[in-house]
């Protein structure tokens, strides 16, 4: 089991287990200088754990377990144990369809793209979606939740409420980027509503999300649904520590969702269990709490079925071995039917899976 900050000989445990996980779970390894990616993120390849080699192992629970052996060979005790492994199916959502309900001039511009460079089977798809000829290919949600209560049906009553599913929207201005069916479109709107009826729900901030658009962004959530903001994550989990997170505890959100790295599997906080930001300019613990996702889709979904299964079962078996959560992101653009994925084998999977 890797270890840093070592111990004195004297030590039960050879390392200072308690400064190490300050360490991985501040992130004090982003405060620091660094060279960030195309997108101004930390790049996986700068963290410890990846130049050390346990970047898909939550090696802090695997600590925190042997911390509590420990003390139950030393007191003669019995610590309680957690509860069931969460494994929680996240989806984010950056634009509700890909033809249906945009704007004139957006439509306008895909179909002469599309003409241009002669991508014909997309030109004909878009007219038909268009012409009320075909679905849109990202109208699925219907079969996502149809997916869910059929999984949870089957499921024994202990592991129910351990499998969850949560829609992160996007309510963002438009822009190069950000450029999906406008917040103002009442069928959004509506099917917003509609899929809170089933399952969780939040809002996934814009890429260029400063002060005013967080704001911006979650009057608006608040506005649709009628609830309060609890869970969010930002696109592209681009986090700027500390400052995106010290946005969101002004603005009282509960949960953030955006604490993993989207080009590669793993535990960048190398935890698998949930925790609260602590501010290290201020030297508090605050009300924000971040759940690390061990997996973005986008990382595996080039490869075939068995390869995609094996990344995920080493992650999984791992996270079940210290009862923790196992996340998992999917981008709702690669629900499209009609592209050769094996997305929705590995989302019943990660619905029905109990050892």
């Amino acid at each position: 089991m890797p270890i840093f900050f070592k111990a004195p000989d004297r030590s039960d445990l050879p390392f200072d287990v308690f400064a190490a996980s300050f360490y991985l779970l501040t992130r004090y390894e982003e405060y620091l200088p660094q060279v960030k990616d195309s997108l101004g993120r930390f790049t996986a390849s700068a963290s410890i754990a990846a130049q050390h080699h346990f970047l898909e192992v939550p090696l802090l629970d695997l600590w925190v377990n042997r911390l509590g052996e420990e003390l139950e060979k030393r007191f003669d005790i019995t610590l309680p144990r957690k509860r069931e492994t969460q494994i929680i199916t996240a989806f984010e959502t950056a634009s509700i369809f890909q033809y249906k309900n945009r704007a004139i001039v957006p439509v306008i511009h895909s179909l002469y793209e599309n003409l241009r460079q002669l991508r014909l089977r997309k030109l004909f798809r878009q007219i038909g979606v268009h012409l009320r000829l075909t679905k849109d290919p990202y109208d699925v949600y219907d079969i996502i939740l149809r997916i869910y209560r059929e999984s949870i049906a089957k499921l024994p009553k202990r592991l129910k409420y351990s499998r969850r599913v949560l829609f992160l929207f996007h309510l963002g201005d438009y822009n190069y980027i950000d450029n999906g069916v406008s917040y103002r479109s009442r069928i959004y709107r509506e099917l917003i509503k509609h899929i809170s009826d089933y399952v969780e729900i939040g809002l996934r901030f814009s890429y260029a999300n400063g002060e005013n658009k967080i704001t911006n962004e979650t009057e608006r959530y608040e506005s649709i649904t009628n609830r309060p903001l609890s869970k969010t994550m930002t696109a592209f989990s681009k986090i700027s520590m500390p400052g995106h997170y010290k946005q969101l505890v002004d603005m009282d959100t509960i949960e953030d969702y955006s604490m993993g790295y989207t080009n590669i599997p793993g535990y960048r906080a190398s935890t698998s269990h949930s925790f609260y930001f602590y501010d290290l300019d201020y030297e508090v613990q605050t009300p924000l709490r971040v759940y690390p996702y061990a997996l973005h889709y986008r990382s595996i979904e080039h490869f075939m079925l068995n390869g995609q299964q094996a990344i995920i079962d080493k992650l999984l078996k791992y996270a079940h071995s210290v009862t923790g959560n196992f996340i998992v992101i999917f981008d709702n653009a690669q629900l499209d039917l009609k592209k050769r994925s094996h997305i929705y084998t590995i989302i019943k999977k990660l619905l029905t899976y109990h050892v």
